[in-house]
């Protein structure tokens, strides 16, 4: 699992898999649909109940480059669930390789700044915090107590315009629209999704580009780094992932003497030649 499609990192470390749906923007889980398609084989023998994967702890320690690092991609660190004598462990394991930066996302944000009082976080631990509408913007505010060195946001899959954000002390914004099968179906598709389907093509949905260049702008006002990661579709980047005519791939900071991502298949999507979207502005 250390190779990775998810553009805006180059490694994910899974040492507990499992979670529940919290909110909205759960309820086409990409890590559910996998790890319950695989239940009972090796990598998931519990399909998306809790499962502590005591053996995946120590890779961190035999990756010798410095990387970006997604914690938990197949679940969530601070799901009630997972106890604190098993998260400490995932903690020292990241104290342990400063070399790396660990991007921990959570949707329960609160339990990270519980977590956060008890225990101080490394320098290395971005703290992240996913919203996707407004009912879950609740979350900014609690995010920004978290005392950690770099502060994120990843509104993905965002289903919904969010109003102008005090992004006070929020270091790094991603953006992305729901992607899946599931929007085949054209009322899940203009319910939730951020795109069309015409003349056989994906395309970002005219009616809600503005939704990410007003997250863009306001990024812009607070000067706080910003990396769109997808229109959507059936598959993550279907529709591209151009806005205005620029793709972004801004990050706060990289592992080591790092000046991009060092992710393959990123690279792969820089090569190929990006959708235009003149016709929208």
């Amino acid at each position: 699992m250390e190779k990775t499609g998810i553009i805006w990192t180059e490694k994910t470390w899974n040492p507990v898999t499992g979670c529940v749906k919290v909110s909205k923007g759960c309820k086409f889980c990409y890590a559910e649909t996998i790890a319950n398609k695989y239940k009972g084989h090796k990598a998931f023998p519990v399909g998306f109940d809790l499962q502590y994967r005591e053996h995946k702890l120590k890779d961190p320690l035999k990756w010798k480059e410095p990387s970006l690092v997604f914690v938990n991609s197949m679940s969530d660190m601070f799901w009630d669930k997972i106890s604190d004598d098993y998260r400490n462990k995932i903690v020292d394991i990241i104290e342990q390789t400063p070399q790396h930066e660990y991007q921990v996302l959570t949707k329960r944000p609160a339990n990270m700044l519980k977590y956060s009082k008890y225990r101080k976080l490394p320098f290395n631990f971005w703290a992240g915090v996913t919203i996707e509408n407004v009912k879950s913007l609740e979350r900014l505010e609690i995010i920004k107590k978290v005392k950690s060195e770099i502060r994120f946001i990843s509104f993905e899959p965002l289903i919904e315009e969010l109003p102008n954000m005090d992004l006070t002390g929020i270091h790094w914004v991603i953006t992305g629209g729901e992607s899946g099968t599931h929007l085949w179906d054209q009322i899940i598709r203009k319910e939730r999704g951020m795109v069309i389907y015409e003349d056989k093509k994906w395309k970002p949905d005219p009616n809600k580009i503005h939704w990410i260049r007003k997250i863009r702008d306001n990024c812009r006002e607070y000067g706080t780094k910003f990396f769109h990661k997808q229109w959507g579709g059936s598959y993550p980047e279907a529709a591209g992932r151009m806005l205005d005519g620029e793709t972004y791939n801004e990050m706060p900071k990289y592992p080591g003497m790092k000046t991009e991502i060092n992710n393959e298949y990123l690279k792969s999507l820089e090569k190929q030649k990006e959708i235009t979207f003149e016709m929208f502005q």
